[in-house]
């Protein structure tokens, strides 16, 4: 009896011809973020009207910025340890389904309990969409532009944040901000019903949960038509088979607990400065202009994820001190929209201020995010992603406490703006400790070494069964 071929998966996903195939999987993740966006920003683009219809005190609003924040927290903690149970395409199209139906509900809406109860509910799948699109395109992209590919996710999702904002300055003040939930809410049940018939399941998932060798053929021939798989070709990645016990708990063994923590103080921090603008700065800014120009203004702070890609490109060239000094510089301009705004400064000169701290404080974030699916293994990458999201949200609520904080207390407006700077700038120091721990350009360097692991062939292998 010939004995068989053993296949290590990663080569094939490193040499794969059928780039329609790895496109198209892009291009229905981003389809994903775009709703997700939509959907999660949809709250701070119709708060300002929420607040004036409901004649209520702004400072009232923070429950339900929390609500978001909890949700979306629990969200990708919770779908991200699903996922490595039922798989990352069940787990995307459930959680879509869940964000675009609560977020239809929140037009329905008579006071704040309500509100915030629909909002906690969609923030669920929010919170869960995102590692499970990360996590999937990660598996299928050739290792070196692993991380260019994941920023460039973020795309869609600047595509569905920044469109909203847009829409929400023509849509609020002629057919009322309920319209703004409902085209979010249909649009994206819309999307989850494409990926029923269209979303495949990640191949590198599939041998590590020990899945038969049929399947993965069929994934090998997409990938690379012209192919030929021999009689008894077996395909393996060289990573742990799933295990039993909590997969968090690995995130912190074999020389990982030190990165991971830096990794979620980096994206802690950061969420802080994040949470601050993209609630309250709707809301400041009504005390100064109209809603369609303070929507506008928002939506070019959310242009700037639109540069996502361009950090995945750095990072994949100079690892993750590209991200230290984003965040080490974007506090300057977070700083000058408040002086800005005190200073009288003109539409533009706002609309530019604003583009600028959303690159270096959005872009900065996803750098984050892309590193977080890069230094994980595969039987613990969507936890890992996931669990990174979570704690950063512990980050995200101290956002708009701060922002309620400052309000009641009467701080000036520049003051604010300064005192939500301070996290970058300790988000930026803790990117600094990440890139002493861990280099992403050299894998081998790393304490676990994971990516010597997958590409030693007889060490740890985790064939799928036949």
């Amino acid at each position: 009896m010939a004995a068989r071929t053993k296949v290590d998966i990663s080569d094939i996903i490193d040499s794969q011809t059928n780039h329609f195939f790895t496109g198209s999987i892009f291009f229905l993740c981003c389809l994903v973020l775009m709703v997700d966006g939509f959907d999660n920003q949809a709250i701070n683009y119709t708060s300002a009207a929420i607040i004036r219809d409901w004649d209520m005190d702004r400072v009232l609003f923070t429950p339900i910025f929390w609500a978001n924040v909890v949700g979306w927290m629990t969200g990708s903690l919770v779908f991200s340890m699903i996922a490595d149970k039922i798989g990352r395409r069940n787990a995307m199209i459930l959680a879509t389904v869940m964000f675009s139906g609560f977020t239809y509900a929140m037009s329905f809406a008579t006071g704040l309990l309500d509100l915030g109860f629909y909002k906690f509910c969609a923030s669920l799948g929010v919170g869960g969409a995102m590692p499970m699109a990360i996590a999937l395109i990660a598996d299928y992209t050739h290792s070196k532009w692993r991380g260019l590919f994941v920023t460039g996710l973020f795309i869609g999702y600047s595509v569905g944040t920044v469109g909203g904002g847009f829409l929400a300055a023509e849509m609020i003040l002629t057919v009322g901000w309920e319209a703004i939930f409902r085209v979010g809410g249909i649009v994206g049940l819309v999307v989850a019903g494409i990926l029923v018939f269209t979303l495949p399941e990640s191949v590198r998932y599939m041998l590590v949960q020990g899945e038969p060798q049929e399947k993965v053929h069929k994934y090998v021939r997409r990938m690379k038509p012209h192919y030929n798989i021999e009689p008894g070709t077996e395909f393996y990645i060289q990573e742990q088979k799933k295990q039993k016990g909590v997969p968090i708990s690995y995130l912190f063994r074999d020389g990982r607990a030190t990165m991971t923590f830096l990794l979620w103080f980096a994206l802690g921090f950061s969420f802080v400065t994040h949470f601050f603008i993209s609630n309250w700065l709707p809301i400041l800014l009504s005390d100064y202009m109209p809603l369609d120009q303070v929507n506008r203004i928002k939506a070019m702070f959310q242009a700037g994820a639109f540069f996502g890609f361009v950090f995945g490109f750095l990072i994949d060239r100079y690892g993750i001190p590209v991200v230290t000094v984003t965040k080490l510089v974007g506090a300057i301009p977070v700083i000058l929209i408040g002086f800005a705004l005190v200073g009288g400064a003109n539409y533009w000169v706002l609309m530019a201020t604003a583009l600028a701290a959303g690159l270096c404080v959005l872009g900065g974030t996803i750098g984050l995010n892309a590193i977080s699916s890069m230094i994980y293994p595969t039987f613990i990458r969507s936890t890992g992603s996931g669990a990174a999201f979570a704690a950063a949200r512990i980050g995200a609520l101290c956002g708009p406490a701060l922002g309620a904080l400052l309000i009641s207390l009467e701080v000036p407006i520049v003051w604010m703006f300064v005192i939500g700077s301070i996290p970058m700038v300790l988000s930026g120091v803790c990117a600094l400790g990440l890139s002493m721990t861990v280099d992403v350009l050299h894998p081998r360097k790393t304490p676990h070494m994971e990516a010597a692991q997958e590409r030693e062939p007889n060490r740890g292998a985790a064939p799928a069964h036949s």
